[in-house]
C-alpha cells in the first residue's frame, strides 16, 4: 500500500530535498509518510471479514464526492504550502512532517484505498489502476476532475456487480 502511494509523493519529496538539499532529511519524511500508510494496511489486513464489495464501492464514490476529500485533495495538492507553512526543523520534524503528509493523504485517498481493499490488495491491475488515478488526481491540473470522474467510474462498477 505504501508503495502504491509513494509515486503521488514526489513532488513533495523534490520539494523537501530542493528546500533541505538533505537527502537523510527527505528520507526521514518519506519514513514518516510511509508510517501512516504501513499502519493503515496493518489495520486493513487485519480485518476479520470483508464488507460486500458493491456496497464497498458505493461508500468509496460518494467519499469521492465528499467536502472532507475536497478537503484534503487540496491540501495533497499543495506541496509547496505545506512546506511554507508547515515547515519543521531536523531530523524529527522531518518525520513529523511525513506524518502529517500521510494524514492528509489517507484522507485524501481513503475512498480508494477502500475500493483497493475490496477489488483485491494483492491485484496488480487493481493497484497500478488506482495508483494511477490517485497520481493523477493529487499532481495534475485535471485532479478535481478525476476524483468525480473516479467516483462515477466506482458507481458504475458497484452497479455492474
Amino acid at each position: 500500500m505504501a508503495a502504491m502511494m509513494l509515486p503521488s509523493e514526489l513532488p513533495l519529496l523534490r520539494l523537501d530535498h530542493a528546500t533541505s538539499r538533505s537527502r537523510i532529511r527527505t528520507l526521514v519524511l518519506c519514513a514518516g509518510y510511509v508510517a501512516v500508510w504501513l499502519a493503515v494496511g496493518a489495520a486493513v489486513m487485519s480485518l476479520p471479514f470483508m464488507l460486500p464489495v458493491p456496497w464497498v464501492l458505493a461508500a468509496a464514490a460518494l467519499y469521492q464526492l465528499a467536502p472532507l476529500k475536497r478537503r484534503c485533495l487540496a491540501v495533497c495538492r499543495s506541496p509547496f504550502a505545506r512546506v511554507l507553512h508547515g515547515w519543521r526543523a531536523g531530523y524529527g520534524g522531518a518525520f513529523r512532517m511525513g506524518v502529517e503528509n500521510g494524514l492528509w493523504c489517507l484522507g485524501c485517498c481513503i475512498g480508494l484505498t477502500a475500493a483497493l481493499a475490496a477489488l483485491g490488495m494483492t491485484n496488480i491491475w487493481w493497484m497500478l489502476v488506482l495508483g494511477a488515478a490517485i497520481v493523477v488526481e493529487k499532481t495534475t491540473r485535471v485532479g478535481v476532475t478525476a476524483s468525480r470522474a473516479a467516483a462515477l467510474a466506482l458507481m458504475i462498477g458497484r452497479i455492474a456487480l
